[in-house]
């Protein structure tokens, strides 16, 4: 019998707009660590660097390009799976999005 991987419960409130009992730590890996980078607390953080593991999680980011993790994220987790810093820089340079959304301008309506 096959038995799959789940997430933590304790990580269900990350994930409130899917149906979280169908999330598979393996298959999901792309969409699961974007959402905690960007909103884990401190203990989802540890359980995806136990469960993932930093190579694996270096290798994510790296064949990424760090695509989809805002510029603050990415900087500390270059730091923390050792990417070096120019190679980090050459990737926010290539981003054709801003790392903001546009000013809006009250004035011109």
């Amino acid at each position: 019998m096959e038995t799959r991987a789940r997430l933590p419960e304790s990580l269900r409130p990350l994930f409130w707009d899917v149906e979280f009992r169908t999330l598979c730590p393996e298959r999901h890996q792309s969409f699961i660590c974007l959402r905690i980078i960007e909103h884990g607390d401190l203990d989802a953080l540890r359980w995806m660097v136990r469960y993932y593991g930093k190579p694996r999680l270096r290798q994510w980011l790296m064949a990424r390009r760090g695509r989809g993790v805002s510029p603050r994220a990415l900087n500390f987790w270059a730091m923390m799976l050792e990417i070096p810093a120019r190679t980090v820089n050459r990737w926010l340079r290539e981003r054709t999005e801003p790392p903001w959304p546009p000013k809006i301008d009250s004035t011109s309506r």
